[in-house]
């Protein structure tokens, strides 16, 4: 009988989820100087960091100093931090709580996401397009187009390069946004625009003081559709 009494007490100490599920120990509890993964489950942690050393083509050591991975010696770990904080405020407020934005839209395998400059060719082929006479250059753009809404102040000069810009990032023509040859009317995909235009500023200004390397090219580089995984994963 004392035996069988000691058995049970065995079973009830190793097998608690036999009598009530046992609560998974937390990131904080396991490893030191926890923050973007407090509250989440210490089983997360490792498999999280081998995922983001691959989304951005990176060993550990890019953020973390060697065999005393709790310590902040380097920029890049508290870069990483504020990323992460971008990443869900994003997903959270600009994308009612899905996840469309990680690491991986931006990075695409590079510690730092490449620079998609514009084409200048381009640029000059757009103004000679659309030919601003030179007493208007300077004026804002709503005095001399129509329904100029998101980009409202710029100098009409610069509108012509903005939207090579926009039509660069995302790898389609102007008539994916517009109306050719009714370029003020309004679309689906003209006012999605906008909203996203809203929310780079947004982030922008949260993140890096009004002023950052955030824009347009760094989430589509040159598809409507920004990537959230590499194709393989998704």
């Amino acid at each position: 009988m004392v035996l069988g009494r000691g058995i049970l007490v065995i079973v009830a100490i190793a097998a608690p989820a036999a009598f009530g599920a046992a609560k998974p120990a937390l990131a904080e509890d396991v490893f030191k100087n926890i923050q973007t993964f407090k509250g989440k489950p210490a089983s997360s942690v490792i498999p999280a960091m081998d995922a983001l050393a691959g989304l951005l083509g990176v060993e550990c050591t890019y953020c973390h100093v060697t065999r005393e991975w709790d310590r902040d010696d380097k920029p890049r770990k508290q870069t990483a931090r504020r990323m992460f904080e971008m990443q869900r405020y994003l997903n959270e407020t600009h994308f009612g709580g899905r996840n469309r934005i990680s690491c991986w839209t931006c990075h695409r395998g590079h510690g730092k996401p490449e620079v998609h400059p514009n084409d200048p060719a381009r640029v000059e082929e757009a103004k000679a397009m659309v030919a601003i006479p030179a007493s208007d250059e300077s004026k804002p753009a709503e005095q001399v187009f129509h329904n100029i809404q998101s980009l409202a102040g710029m100098p009409a000069k610069d509108l012509p390069g903005v939207m090579v810009y926009f039509s660069q990032a995302l790898g389609v023509e102007c008539s994916h946004c517009h109306v050719s040859g009714h370029w003020d009317q309004e679309t689906p995909v003209k006012q999605t625009a906008r909203k996203m235009l809203t929310m780079v500023d947004a982030a922008v200004h949260r993140f890096y003081g009004g002023s950052g390397p955030l824009g347009c090219p760094d989430c589509h580089q040159g598809s409507t559709n920004p990537e959230f995984l590499p194709a393989a994963k998704q």
